[in-house]
């Protein structure tokens, strides 16, 4: 692969140029094609924003084989809120990201992974494209192949696609295109803790020992709390203890968050001042990119670790992100442990999510709540029925085209198989997950075209 990519160097600086005017859309169709063909990319996607929501496919894409056509097709089925997934981080961030096996990485990280799997994508190169300092949208590159990450491979790809872009550009007419890294991250969204005198007040009270609280220090933190969503179903009792016990962490660029061995059992972390990004490296010797960013009063907690990442081999953590971001740290006595239910405490679409294969009132006992819990955190995450008996069928249908596929030789049944285990995946995928990460379409039908995509 290395070869190819010097080669295909030597190659670009014989080459020429025409002199047609084109669209944005019809440049970078070229440049897509252009460039994958020339660095061995079987598939290559460019994603756009839809107002300052989320990023939807543009339709613009190349696709060497059917295997990738099939997986555009599923690939309309999604959208990717800000800082969701690698399109959506790639879109907040401005910088490029390497994956060498997408189809292995959790659906937090790599929400079409099952698909990828089927559609035989490995390797992934996620880029930033700009037009006069602004940014028009993010291009995926898949290779059939895993490329663990290499930092002067991603060099040499990232300056022949930009080579590659520029000759397009310069041939069809159209202004300047280019492919960014490390560009300017937007500007974060407002936080919702302020800067008033009760934010004052209960910093003061928090700096001390919670011993040496007191009556006037506790009710300050309580005042401050109020506007925490952490603690908006906290009964007063419970309350009181959360706040007499609470912790304030200062944290310098880059310093983890988790400290000390107890942080893992009924502990969580609110965001104060500033921002804190949980960091994954999907393989050894890879980038970290942010996979979640936690704004000011927003709340995260070491199990948001695993719950995210999987058990794949994904290294995880979270750090702040600016110089004197500020975090406290919330621990709940055992004795209010029972009172603290998953009305009270945060429940993220994912933890939910763990237990979508069981029945609803199997994942009520394991929640330690009742169904009518269970059902006004449905509604809140935009849930309208449990997923349990549709999850089911759909992994039967799969294992069941799974070997079929082992069993037969047939290149067409093969096709068909695969084509009809994808679509039973984008249907899982409607029903598994996050409902902001699905584009308000109908289910699209992959089926075989004639031709390239």
């Amino acid at each position: 692969f290395h070869q190819q990519i010097t080669a295909c160097g030597r190659d670009l600086q014989r080459g020429g140029m025409g002199g047609e005017n084109a669209t944005l859309e019809s440049t970078l169709s070229a440049a897509l094609r252009e460039v994958s063909t020339r660095c061995n990319f079987v598939h290559a996607e460019s994603l756009r924003t839809a107002g300052e929501s989320c990023l939807v496919q543009s339709g613009t894409t190349y696709s060497a084989d059917q295997f990738a056509a099939n997986f555009h097709r599923a690939s309309l089925n999604f959208q990717y809120p800000q800082y969701i997934c690698v399109p959506g981080r790639v879109w907040k961030t401005q910088r490029c990201e390497w994956h060498q096996d997408v189809s292995a990485l959790p659906t937090a990280v790599f929400a079409r992974a099952e698909i990828a799997k089927v559609a035989e994508l490995r390797a992934c190169f996620a880029l930033p494209l700009c037009s006069q300092g602004h940014l028009v949208s993010v291009v995926l590159f898949y290779s059939r192949s895993v490329i663990p990450y290499d930092e002067r491979l991603e060099e040499t790809i990232f300056s022949l696609a930009n080579d590659i872009l520029g000759e397009v550009c310069a041939r069809l007419g159209h202004a300047q295109l280019q492919f960014v890294n490390y560009g300017a991250p937007a500007a974060p969204k407002k936080g919702q803790t302020g800067n008033s005198k009760i934010l004052e007040s209960a910093k003061l009270a928090l700096q001390l020992e919670p011993a040496k609280r007191s009556r006037e220090d506790v009710d300050n933190i309580i005042k401050f709390s109020k506007r925490l969503p952490f603690f908006k179903y906290v009964v007063n009792a419970c309350r009181e203890s959360l706040c007499r016990n609470m912790l304030l962490l200062t944290l310098s660029k880059g310093e983890g968050v988790f400290r000390l061995p107890d942080d893992e059992e009924y502990v969580w972390f609110i965001v104060i001042k500033g921002r804190c990004d949980m960091m994954v490296r999907s393989d050894t010797q890879g980038k970290q990119y942010p996979l979640r960013i936690f704004e000011e009063g927003e709340t995260f907690a070491v199990p948001y670790l695993k719950l995210l990442t999987g058990s794949g081999g994904i290294w995880a953590d979270v750090v702040a992100s600016e110089p004197g971001t500020i975090v406290a740290r919330v621990s709940v006595e055992e004795r209010h442990r029972g009172d603290f239910s998953s009305l009270t405490k945060p429940l993220l679409y994912e933890e939910l999510a763990k237990y979508f294969d069981v029945s609803a009132d199997e994942a009520a006992e394991a929640l330690g709540v009742c169904m009518s819990a269970i059902k006004k955190i449905c509604r809140r995450h935009g849930i309208v029925r449990w997923p349990h008996r549709k999850l089911l069928s759909a992994n039967k249908a799969v294992s069941v085209i799974e070997s079929k596929i082992s069993e037969t030789d047939d290149a067409t049944m093969i096709e068909g198989l695969r084509i009809e285990a994808i679509n039973v995946l984008v249907s899982k995928l409607r029903v598994v997950l996050n409902p902001a990460f699905i584009a308000s379409t109908e289910v699209v039908t992959t089926v075989p075209i004639d031709g390239e995509d």
